[in-house]
């Protein structure tokens, strides 16, 4: 396994007179000396390409996977061509080609032993420079044993800000020069391709949401980008969590159980940010347009604001912190190591097993819900208990609906969304109660406030459950396309 990671330029200086590296062999330092060229148009990193050359070497090489690409997070990327010169690559290149960013540093290799065996660690460290930005750039790449990369990734995380890099080097080097950020590796759900046994669909589905998960991380520390970046990053951790749920009981192994326990962590300090972001925009915002003059509002909303940002200051001190960086490292190995996947089917199975296995995952989530016809009688609980039996019936249908193309399971998909949207607002509401509790309730300071609020959400959710229960009978009728 070759498993990249890229270490803080501050902690840089230190890396080496670390403990676990202290015993390692130590060969010469190399002259690195990387220079990427495109056209003026930037035509190549448009189409998510670099071209590099490095000692008399060119090298094209992709920078973000295409939908059906399997390329985990830290893994390197996949090269299209090499040659002596780039006209020999036998691609059809943009001209005139001229340098846009160029890297000057040196590589250290260190050998380790571990009890897993020994893994090689080769520390790049220098500068990339281009006309209008420079800075100091530190890579590290462990190659080994997969277990003991793992082992070795781990330990110098738990002592340095050594992290999943966002990009390849190419990648940071090319947004760099351009003065902007690294593009995203994949968003939205996955999309599985043909021809894989379960193992394999795991690791694919695994490896695109952690992409996803990675990608909003920074912009979720950063709270500048409005509320969207808390809610993709939480949207795209469940959905790991629902598929980590539905593929345990054939692929489960100790490193998917921390994984587990990191995705559950990470969970409890999203959530509490997620629902301040919903209440302010969703529930506070309709009822100070309707007030807008009410001072007394205004205090309660100022409060919550307030309430808001010390969640945020949780989730900014988790996502900034070692445990969430040693979540990222064991999510990316997970889908990029062989050494957990069981034996494989014979090679005519492959097809059948996975979608033998998605039919009875469907089969058993749409045959656990139940409850929906009482909605109407149902009590906050109820419904809730019935909002996760929908969003993981939904999450499961997502995840193997490239299996069966065609309008049935599109229109199942589109009535579960549309079930689970409505007990989701159904229980924002709910959830509004309990935020209010948080601020006094009825009977503390901001009482008035919270009195107006409440009516107003009692007043939306009798409106909103009839439209909730109509959904839910047309969900009833959907085909099951896999039966």
């Amino acid at each position: 396994m070759d498993l990249e990671l890229s270490l803080d330029p501050d902690d840089a200086p230190r890396l080496l007179r670390l403990p676990l590296l202290a015993s390692a062999t130590r060969g010469r330092a190399q002259v690195r000396r990387i220079v990427w060229h495109d056209s003026a148009d930037a035509a190549l990193t448009e189409s998510g390409l670099a071209l590099s050359v490095e000692h008399g070497t060119w090298r094209l090489e992709k920078l973000v996977p295409e939908p059906v690409d399997f390329w985990p997070s830290g893994m390197p990327p996949p090269v299209l061509a090499e040659a002596t010169a780039a006209e020999e690559l036998r691609y059809d290149l943009p001209s005139p080609l001229a340098s846009v960013v160029a890297f000057t540093g040196r590589q250290r290799n260190l050998v380790l032993e571990t009890e897993q065996g020994s893994v090689t660690a080769g520390v790049v460290s220098g500068t990339l420079r281009a006309v209008t930005e420079e800075h100091h750039v530190t890579r590290v790449h462990l190659t080994g044993d997969e277990r003991a990369v793992l082992q070795v990734a781990l330990g110098l995380a738990a002592e340095a800000r050594l992290a999943v890099a966002s990009a390849t080097l190419a990648g940071e080097a090319l947004s760099s020069a351009r003065g902007t950020k690294p593009p995203a590796r994949r968003l939205g759900a996955p999309v599985l391709p043909e021809g894989l046994n379960a193992a394999d669909a795991f690791a694919f589905a695994l490896a695109h949401l952690t992409d996803v998960v990675l990608h909003f991380a920074p912009a979720a520390a950063e709270d500048l980008s409005g509320p969207e970046p808390v809610h993709q990053m939480r949207v795209a951790l469940r959905r790991l969590r629902s598929m980590i749920t539905v593929f345990r009981p054939r692929l489960d192994c100790p490193e998917l159980q921390s994984v587990t326990a990191g995705l559950k962590a990470l969970g409890q300090r999203l959530g509490p940010t997620r629902d301040w972001d919903v209440f302010l925009s969703d529930t506070l915002a309709p009822v100070s347009a309707a007030f807008p003059e009410d001072r007394r509002l205004a205090r309660l909303v100022s409060a919550a604001v307030r309430r808001r940002r010390e969640c945020h200051a949780a989730l900014w001190e988790f996502l900034e912190g070692a445990e969430f960086r040693r979540l990222g490292i064991e999510l990316a190995w997970l889908a990029g190591a062989r050494c957990w996947h069981p034996p494989l089917p014979a090679e005519a199975e492959r097809e059948v097993s996975l979608r033998g296995f998605a039919a009875d995952v469907l089969g058993h989530r749409l045959r656990k819900l139940h409850g929906g016809d009482d909605m109407a009688e149902q009590d906050a609980a109820g419904r809730h208990r019935l909002r996760l039996q929908v969003k993981r019936a939904r999450y499961a249908a997502e995840l193997f609906g490239s299996l069966y193309p065609g309008k049935p399971m599109r229109r199942l998909m589109h009535r579960l969304a549309g079930v689970q949207d409505g007990l989701g607002s159904l229980n924002d509401l709910s959830t509004a109660e309990t935020l209010l509790s948080e601020l006094g309730g009825p009977t503390g300071r901001f009482g008035y406030a919270v009195g107006l609020v409440l009516g107003f959400t009692a007043a939306h959710s009798t409106e909103l459950l009839p439209r909730v229960m109509r959904r839910w009978a047309r969900l009833q009728r959907a085909d099951k396309p896999w039966e």
